[in-house]
């Protein structure tokens, strides 16, 4: 039996796997990594059309694929920090750059992803509304 941080890092290292395929909605990642059941949420009063839970792998690209349409230059992630809480949990703090009406923004996040039996179950996206600035 692992202790807990053994756990911690395993979570860690699945989470960091699947980063760097957030901007594509995960495709092309081993979906073994994620529980069939998945379901990412996501709310952000400046994009209502976007809010709510999104289920499967299907739900979430479909929603990743809404978030690049909307966006004139897609959807970027610079991924700063993975810290885990528990035995279930780990948080990623992020910065994404979008693009609207020729306007490129950054939006910094943290990503709540809730992970036992080594899949995902849950993603809760959490921007920074208030925040928002100017890219570069």
């Amino acid at each position: 039996m692992n202790d807990a941080r053994e756990t911690q890092q395993e979570n860690m290292d699945l989470v960091a796997r699947v980063g760097p395929h957030i901007t594509t909605g995960f495709s092309g990642v081993d979906r073994d990594l994620f529980a069939a059941d998945i379901v990412f949420h996501f709310y952000n009063p400046r994009l209502p059309e976007l809010a709510g839970d999104h289920h499967g792998l299907e739900g979430i690209s479909a929603f990743f694929d809404r978030l690049r349409e909307q966006s004139d230059t897609g959807f970027h992630n610079d991924p700063h920090s993975l810290t885990p809480f528990g035995d279930e949990l780990v948080v990623a703090y992020a910065t994404n750059t979008l693009s609207f009406d020729g306007a490129a923004i950054d939006v910094d996040a943290v990503v709540v992803w809730r992970v036992f039996d080594g899949r995902i179950h849950e993603i809760w996206d959490i921007p920074a509304i208030n925040t928002v600035r100017p890219h570069g």
